[in-house]
């Protein structure tokens, strides 16, 4: 297990310089870009941002998780693989193109069907990474990931920033997403080059698609309910309102995204290796809720008590109706990585027929809840959104409880030590950085204060994630 050990520990230092400061970048180039453009244009790209992830969901058909789950996969089936994926991406890109004005007038937003033909080529693009990426993660080789995706963040963020400078518009963000997908195409091709053949097994397709096949349309499943939201809300309430709910949802998105990324980086292909020791599973599954509820908390309650002065400092007074949104999202930060390792779990298993029994499920919760909700206001459909995250945690536990004996109950207790002394924390911090009128002042300090004092509880306390955090940062993880 040693070998093991290291690649994982590598892997999860290497993932998390990777997804840190991506995700760092983004933050900042977005913060930057929402100043300068208005929140109408984060709207239009909201309207279409369903028929983009719905394609480049088909495109890779769930075979990265297939290719990485095969212990053994071959020159043939990733050559198999990639010859699928650029076939399927370019007839998506033709029924994009001629779909894009029906598109553009069930929105009655004309710009849309220019807007929908350009940014359709990132399913071409994407789709001649998804071998590399397969082939990178079942190595638990990130470095390679970390530089592509840290290089091509940068330049396409400082691209964007200059046009929108310019008076592109939204156009500065289709041409920023664009040049990252460009540029990362480019640099998986010459900096982790694979011996790609002319040939199309069938045989290996066959074998792939059978597992690949449920998780691609539990993906699709997944993907078009929760951009259901989207769709409703573009649909009844202005390209403006849309904007504030994508621009919460994206503030949102990036600590859960984060946690879940870099987890499912490392223990998935770990997951594979140790599937048939349940006492292993367990205990990879264990640590990594831990890991995440400790990550999580005091960022939550960070959003909830200092929302407005964060949206305030950081994106003007323009953006102050996302501040009611992304109090009501935050709660639901801790869900997006937890139902991922739940998941994870079924389809290092094997068992993706019962991933997508599960999507199934929770995709008609989400319509119940949207009926019940869009009449009532923006406000009502964020509530109704959490809501179902909610349930979908309690039916993504399901087989987690019965395969290992780890309950909902049970993981929602492993994150009690963290959300009390989180909310403790963070109701003192709110309490003395009320004190002062300076919305910077306030978002500074409480977060300061919250940042300061839960380290200083969790050292105390010896809290075992912060321990094990602190391994990492001294390359001495121990998972096992």
């Amino acid at each position: 297990m040693s070998v093991l050990k290291r690649k994982t520990t590598t892997g999860l230092i290497w993932s998390s310089i990777d997804k840190f400061s991506t995700l760092l970048m983004q933050f900042i180039f977005g913060i930057v870009l929402a100043r300068i453009l208005m929140p109408e244009d984060y709207g239009l790209i909201g309207m279409i941002a369903i028929f983009i992830a719905i394609s480049q969901s088909l495109v890779d058909s769930g075979f990265y998780t297939a290719l990485v789950q095969k212990k053994n996969a071959s020159i043939k089936d990733y050559s198999t693989i990639f010859f699928f994926n650029l076939f399927v991406s370019l007839l998506l890109y033709i029924i994009l193109f001629l779909c894009a004005n029906p598109i553009a007038n069930f929105y009655d937003e004309p710009i849309l069907t220019d807007l929908i033909k350009v940014v359709a080529i990132n399913i071409i693009i994407v789709s001649t990474t998804i071998v590399h990426r397969a082939i990178l993660a079942t190595k638990l080789n990130l470095r390679i990931v970390a530089i592509i995706n840290i290089t091509s963040t940068l330049i396409s963020g400082f691209v964007g920033i200059y046009l929108a400078m310019n008076g592109y518009g939204v156009w500065s963000l289709v041409y920023q997403q664009l040049t990252r997908s460009v540029l990362s195409a480019l640099l998986f091709w010459i900096l982790h080059p694979w011996q790609l053949k002319v040939l199309f097994d069938v045989a290996a397709f066959k074998t792939l698609f059978g597992f690949g096949s449920n998780l691609m349309i539990s993906e699709l499943l997944k993907i078009f309910f929760k951009n259901l939201y989207l769709i409703v809300i573009g649909k009844i309430y202005k390209a403006e309102e849309l904007g504030f709910y994508t621009r919460a949802t994206l503030f949102k998105q990036v600590p859960g995204a984060l946690v879940h990324t870099i987890l499912q980086s490392v223990t998935f292909p770990v997951l594979i290796k140790v599937i048939d020791d349940d006492n292993k599973v367990k205990l990879l599954l264990v640590r990594s809720i831990k890991l995440t509820g400790f990550i999580l908390c005091p960022i939550i309650v960070t959003l909830l008590f200092f929302s407005k002065p964060l949206i305030l400092s950081l994106l003007t007074e323009k953006w102050l109706p996302t501040v009611v949104l992304l109090q009501i999202l935050s709660i639901d930060i801790i869900f997006i990585p937890i139902n991922y390792i739940n998941l994870n779990f079924l389809n290092a298993k094997g068992r993706s027929d019962l991933f997508l029994k599960l999507e199934l499920a929770k995709n008609i919760i989400t319509i119940i809840v949207i009926l019940a909700t869009f009449n009532f206001g923006l406000v009502a459909m964020t509530i109704g959104y959490v809501v179902s995250s909610i349930l979908g945690f309690l039916l993504n536990t399901h087989y987690t409880k019965k395969y290992i004996s780890y309950s909902a109950y049970s993981q929602l207790r492993d994150l009690i030590p963290y959300m009390i002394t989180s909310l403790l924390i963070g109701l003192i911090s709110f309490y003395i950085s009320s004190h002062f009128e300076n919305v910077s002042i306030q978002l500074v300090l409480g977060s300061l204060l919250i940042g300061g004092m839960y380290l200083v509880i969790s050292e105390v306390l010896k809290f075992k994630e912060w321990i094990e955090i602190k391994g990492i940062l001294s390359n001495r993880l121990k998972f096992f």
